[in-house]
């Protein structure tokens, strides 16, 4: 029986928990703060100096009067992950009496965010003294910053000619189930939380020399340790390593290898792993971009996501949008040069990915209808050099990063590859087919093609309990779903994008 002194240390220790709980956390669980780190007029003309010069600023050839940088860190400072259908109104930043010049975002993490911040046409943007946000799913602790260009000077100090500076600066919009804050310090905790937490620091610290034989609590649920391989499709592996290393520093226990040898060799290396394992199924999931050949039997598949696919070009080809039929006539060698379908004067060179490939069997099931010709006509993808009767110059490798590399640096090339890592090359441009573009938002889809849905396999079914079970489970919350959705990927275990008939058998 615990004595008397520490029943009364745990209820202490309860009460302040509870305490801070509800100061800390219950206003919003899902919550978004912003801090303005900078707000600080541009000084060109130093009163001292105007009788020797006269500084200007131009920004694209415009002089901007007034200017200030304003630097604004906005994070997700909640216990919740918040994912795109969070927002029922976007993000807006507001500066009083200011009108926007630009903007840049200098730091996020993670990274990627940059990216989703500042996409074409789905990006940041500005009108007057508003700056526009998309939305993007932020983790806990994710956060980016916004570093803006701004023209305006204070109403009550223009005669004097200092901007506007500080204190001017609102974010706006609606969070469902949470809530947008201004944090004034770093971590923007306020004075009564610094004190509860400083007492259940305290009490903390009593319990833990007044139950030092108390067992340890258990693990996590959804942690399992031990060692899980995961091998198969080059396109959904870069989220596959981002959702494993979530799991693994949430689950010290765990160790998960992600390799990609390709959608198809990956399901016959877990086959092989199956048939040498004497009992049970092996520690070992394959990812494929189609489903398993009926040859194996033993695998059993669950449908994680949805990955969007790009046709995608060298930017000197001059073409941005193509019909099916072009495209069609491109890889059956009608059309051998870029000017045939609008373009300029230059050689098509086709990059293929090897028969294994999974994005592969994508393209021809629902952009081509038909198997992409199989002669290889180049080695280096420049010019015939390994057949030179061939209608095609045609070229294979044997990943995504393989074909980006390839269309990056041949003039003339086409190829296929995973939308979000199309993006990332400075000189590969992603084509529109008949006008239309791939779109996370899966209401949005309307006529685009390209796109194949994620299959996770495993040789029969995981031991209850074991690492490959309890991933698998992992891959339906809201952290895993959030990295796909970074990735472009449209996850299965949201209901509210994807129909019934694209995650289910």
């Amino acid at each position: 029986m615990p004595d008397t002194e520490t029943i009364l240390a745990l209820a202490g220790l309860a009460a302040t928990a509870v305490l801070w709980a509800v100061e800390r956390f219950l206003p919003g669980r899902k919550r978004i703060g912003y801090r303005v780190q900078m707000d600080t007029p541009i000084g060109m003309n130093p009163q001292d100096a105007h009788s020797l010069v006269q500084l200007r600023l131009l920004r694209q050839e415009q002089e901007i009067s007034d200017a200030t940088l304003a630097l604004l860190r906005i994070e997700n400072d909640g216990s919740k992950d918040i994912v795109r259908q969070d927002y029922q109104e976007p993000l807006t930043v507001e500066f009083t009496g200011r009108t926007v010049i630009g903007v840049e975002v200098p730091d996020a993490n993670p990274t990627d965010l940059i990216g989703m911040l500042t996409r074409p046409g789905a990006g940041l943007r500005h009108s007057g003294n508003r700056l526009h946000i998309p939305k993007v799913p932020l983790n806990t602790r994710n956060h980016f910053k916004l570093l803006v260009l701004l023209s305006g000077t204070d109403e009550d100090a223009a005669g004097r000619g200092r901007a506007r500076t500080g204190g001017e600066v609102v974010v706006g919009g609606f969070l469902s189930g949470g809530r947008i804050r201004r944090n004034t310090q770093r971590w923007g905790p306020r004075k009564p939380s610094l004190a509860l937490g400083g007492l259940f620091i305290v009490l903390v610290g009593l319990l833990g020399g007044l139950l030092l034989s108390t067992p340890t609590p258990p693990a996590r649920a959804e942690c399992a340790t031990g060692r899980l391989t995961i091998d198969g499709s080059t396109a959904f592996a870069p989220p596959m390593q981002e959702i494993a290393r979530q799991y693994q520093a949430r689950c010290p226990g765990a160790a998960i290898d992600v390799a990609r040898s390709g959608s198809l060799s990956g399901l016959a290396n877990l086959n092989r792993s199956g048939r040498a394992t004497r009992s049970g199924s092996p520690s070992f999931l394959a990812m494929s971009d189609v489903p398993a050949p009926s040859i194996y039997g033993r695998l059993q598949g669950e449908r994680v996501g949805v990955i969007l696919l790009s046709l995608v070009v060298n930017e000197r080809t001059g073409v941005d949008n193509l019909t099916l039929d072009q495209v069609r006539k491109i890889y059956d060698g009608t059309y051998t040069n870029w000017q045939d379908v609008g373009g300029n004067d230059l050689p098509i060179h086709v990059v293929g990915r090897d028969a294994g490939s999974g994005t592969r069997r994508a393209f021809e099931t629902t952009v081509l209808h038909r198997s992409e010709p199989g002669v290889v006509s180049s080695y280096d993808c420049t010019g015939k050099d390994r057949d030179e009767r061939a209608r095609v110059t045609r070229c294979e490798v044997n990943s995504t990063t393989g074909l980006l590399d390839a269309v990056d640096r041949v003039a003339g090339a086409v190829g296929y590859a995973e939308t979000y890592a199309a993006a990332k090359r400075p000189h590969v441009i992603a084509i529109r087919l008949d006008g239309h573009e791939p779109d996370i938002e899966w209401g949005q889809q309307h006529e685009y093609p390209f796109w194949t849905v994620e299959f996770l396999y495993s040789y029969g079914h995981p031991a209850d309990g074991s690492l490959a079970a309890k991933f698998l489970t992992y891959l339906n919350s809201d952290t895993a779903k959030n990295v796909m959705r970074m990735y472009k990927h449209v996850p299965c275990a949201d209901d509210r994008s994807l129909s019934a008939s694209v995650c289910r058998p």
